[in-house]
């Protein structure tokens, strides 16, 4: 009996030794385990830190690189073994500092648009968002292509994620770049480029009022009341503004059907008891043509007389004498006609044009090519000649002037 009871015994240690020694090891494991993933997320946490340490310095040390490009974005975000050489090699090609900035600007001060196009495409592809970039680039697009196409590529930019000050200031661009060009062509009654204008705009943002109402006035001076009833019917039928266009343009047509008005040309000179107010200007005439003597700035002009043009041009070679973009204030590029075509150039103002004897203030000029102006400085349209009841006078080669009231 005792010895069946020892082996008992025995038997009962042996097996709560082997329990012991199982809990032990299982809790020596999960130990092990634990400790495994601490020091796997600390070290997580350090790898984090130094970089956003280094991403910090980063910032410092490049404040025109706003975001990252994609590439290095996808890097910081791959593996976690890079070489030095590498990461040197992308952060070369996708820096952009001060000076790079100041070298883009200067290009587009000195008027060298293709290399500039070059460089700024190279540098957006490693920073699509940089803000430095995307007004440059903008500047560039008001000075190459036509106004419309400037302003709608700032509509586009203006969707992009960029701070609010740039916001901002892409705002203040559009509303500039249009106002001044909208005023200065109207006064001009340039109503075909004002509706060249407006389209493409009131096409982007139908809902905006100011390029509704301007596009269908230009379309009710040109006569096309289709398409400005077609514009207007955007509007309630009672809105004031829209019914003053109506008003106008019909007012316009039922003028034009009754067609008592004399050509200008036509007009005979006034009686002599109001001769001391009237100017008479010495035409040159060559072939079908009259050219008289002009100024702008300082510069004297000889100009053919144009009736038929609404706005005055000048050639390329008085657009230099006179300084080019240092003195003139330029407004846009457009799409105008000409003899030969449909050609793209660049609409100025003059700060002081005179003409008989009279000073003009900030006169809007087209700058033609010398292909399309060969042997003359430029065309005096009816943007100056407006200002006055005329009479040309083809027996004496005069051009007869009286102010009006």
């Amino acid at each position: 009996m005792k010895k069946w009871l020892a082996v008992l015994l025995t038997l009962f240690l042996c097996v709560s030794l082997g329990i012991n020694v199982y809990l032990w090891l299982s809790l020596k494991q999960h130990n092990d385990t634990a400790y495994g993933i601490e020091a796997s997320y600390e070290h997580l946490l350090e790898d984090e830190s130094a970089l956003d340490s280094e991403a910090h310095l980063k910032g410092k040390a490049e404040p025109f690189n706003k975001r990252r490009s994609p590439t290095s974005l996808s890097n910081a975000n791959g593996a976690n073994t890079l070489s030095s050489e590498g990461e040197d090699r992308r952060s070369t090609s996708a820096q952009l500092n001060q000076d790079d900035v100041d070298s883009l600007t200067t290009l587009l001060n000195n008027g060298q648009y293709a290399l500039l196009a070059t460089e700024l495409s190279n540098f957006l592809k490693n920073d699509p968002f940089n803000e430095s970039l995307l007004l440059l680039e903008g500047e560039l697009i008001e000075l190459t292509k036509p106004l419309p196409t400037a302003l709608m590529h700032y509509y586009d930019v203006a969707e992009l994620p960029l701070s609010n000050e740039t916001l901002s200031l892409i705002d203040t661009k559009i509303a500039t770049l249009y106002q001044q060009a909208q005023t200065q062509l109207s006064q001009d009654e340039q109503w075909e480029l004002v509706a060249r204008l407006n389209e493409p705009l009131y096409q982007r943002i139908p809902d905006a009022k100011h390029y509704t109402l301007n596009l269908a006035e230009a379309y009710a001076y040109q006569q096309k009341l289709t398409l400005m009833e077609d514009v207007l019917a955007a509007l309630p039928l009672n809105d004031r503004d829209a019914n003053i266009i109506r008003d106008k343009a019909y007012e316009i047509r039922d003028m034009a059907s009754a067609d008592t008005t004399p050509n200008d040309s036509e007009i005979e000179p006034t009686s002599p008891g109001t001769a001391r107010y009237q100017t008479r200007v010495t035409l040159e005439r060559i072939g079908d043509q009259y050219r008289l003597e002009t100024k702008a700035l300082n510069q004297k002009a000889t100009m053919i007389l144009d009736t038929g043009a609404s706005t005055t041009a000048i050639s390329s070679r008085l657009f230099a004498r006179l300084g080019r973009m240092r003195n003139l204030t330029f407004i846009g590029n457009f799409n105008v006609r000409t003899a030969s075509g449909t050609i793209e150039a660049p609409l100025v103002q003059i700060p002081r044009f005179y003409f008989a004897g009279y000073e003009f203030n900030d006169v809007s000029a087209i700058v033609l090519p010398e292909d399309a102006l060969p042997d003359t400085d430029g065309l005096l349209g009816m943007n100056v000649l407006g200002e006055f009841d005329f009479a040309i006078l083809p027996k004496t080669n005069e051009l007869i002037l009286s102010e009006r009231n």
